[in-house]
């Protein structure tokens, strides 16, 4: 095993282990008007978990997250947190989140690590080597029609592509396609990946967020596109992911929609 995955695993099953303690215990103060406050809380201790673990072995290795950036002159390696995925799931009890890590070399992904603590469910990826779920190789599914499959969606409420999203939507219902709304951006990444979802339609993520998934579903033969076709989903903040052979019947339907 890569010594920086090992070091990734041995994070992500701390901070995941902090955060299952303290779902349990938060399950009889979701109403309290204090609960804001102990759930930034607990990400902040599961973050400082996870960087500890990852500072005694690379003490000299950039550490990101949404907030904070430790070591920020060291830019060769950068270790990219995201300590909790799927918030709003955690805090109302619904056990569907995730902590995940990716590691950079030189801006390039080359480790992934996205754990799911409740199910105890770890997908990993070493970019030329695969992607695997607790050990076992991950492939997404090679999907020959739209009828009957199944789209996970993410988008803000706000999202300036409710439009886009709203046509999509029109279209595919037609074709019988099944949606789903996990509440958690990342697991629906690694779940493409893993060929639980046939598709991924992504128009609500931040780069620092996106980075583990992306390494699995290019290692798991999955595509990565924006709503052109084109390579430009990090910029846009709008992406559509599956299988090449999926996403070409997605753009069969929806390639004359004006946005």
């Amino acid at each position: 095993m890569h010594p920086m995955l090992n070091i990734a695993i041995r994070a992500v099953r701390k901070g995941g282990n902090f955060i299952v303690q303290k779902y349990d215990l938060q399950k009889n103060t979701i109403c309290k008007d204090n609960n804001i406050n102990n759930l930034e809380n607990i990400i902040y201790i599961s973050e400082k978990k996870i960087i500890e673990t990852i500072s005694k072995s690379y003490p000299h290795h950039a550490i990101c997250t949404n907030k904070t950036i430790l070591n920020k002159k060291f830019n060769e390696i950068q270790w990219i947190i995201n300590p909790l995925d799927g918030i709003t799931n955690f805090s109302k009890n619904i056990p569907h989140f995730c902590i995940s890590i990716a590691v950079q070399i030189k801006n390039q992904t080359e480790i992934s690590v996205i754990y799911d603590p409740i199910k105890n469910e770890l997908f990993t990826a070493i970019k030329g080597k695969g992607a695997q779920i607790n050990g076992y190789r991950m492939r997404c599914n090679n999907v020959s029609k739209l009828m009957f499959s199944t789209i996970s969606i993410n988008i803000l409420n706000q999202h300036k592509s409710h439009n886009l999203y709203l046509q999509i939507m029109k279209i595919l219902l037609i074709e019988k396609i099944h949606f789903r709304l996990s509440g958690s951006n990342t697991l629906d990444l690694a779940y493409v990946a893993t060929g639980r979802l046939d598709c991924l339609f992504n128009m609500n993520f931040t780069p620092w967020s996106f980075y583990a998934g992306e390494l699995q579903l290019k290692e798991s033969g999955a595509l990565i596109c924006d709503f052109r076709g084109g390579c430009n989903y990090l910029q846009s903040g709008i992406s559509l992911i599956g299988h090449s052979k999926f996403i070409r019947l997605v753009f069969d339907k929806i390639k004359n929609i004006k946005y």
